[in-house]
């Protein structure tokens, strides 16, 4: 798998970019992505106190949401983890810190071959 950037630093967010390519600076696309409803599939799900206490997964349809903790996880109304996002989500943890709070539902939810689930999440 490759990338796409130009292989310069200016492909990075905060970066300046030098003006030659006429593009937005650093990468940018010009869009707020903590203001941007997203979908994803949670990871470490069988790791996940909801697995490991209730021996199955949360319904289609559970309300959700995403804490900060050592990492992102998606947690049910009582506080438990379900499942970690994935590192590309990171950037979330910046808009948590400027009080941008995610909620969303448990879309899909399956127990095999492996525990798996997935959310949709809106910013509040």
């Amino acid at each position: 798998m490759g990338s796409t950037g130009s292989g310069h630093f200016s492909d990075y967010s905060g970066s300046q970019n030098s003006g030659k390519s006429g593009g937005n600076s650093g990468g940018s696309s010009g869009t707020d992505r903590c203001h941007q409803a997203f979908s994803c599939v949670l990871e470490e799900v069988a790791q996940c106190d909801y697995f490991s206490s209730y021996g199955t997964l949360p319904a289609i349809g559970t309300q959700v949401e995403i804490v900060l903790e050592s990492r992102l996880f998606a947690v049910d109304t009582s506080g438990v983890t379900i499942g970690a996002l994935p590192t590309r989500f990171n950037y979330l943890a910046a808009c948590i810190a400027d009080g941008i709070n995610y909620i969303g539902i448990i879309t899909r939810s399956s127990t095999s071959p492996v525990p798996s689930v997935s959310a949709d999440f809106n910013p509040q």
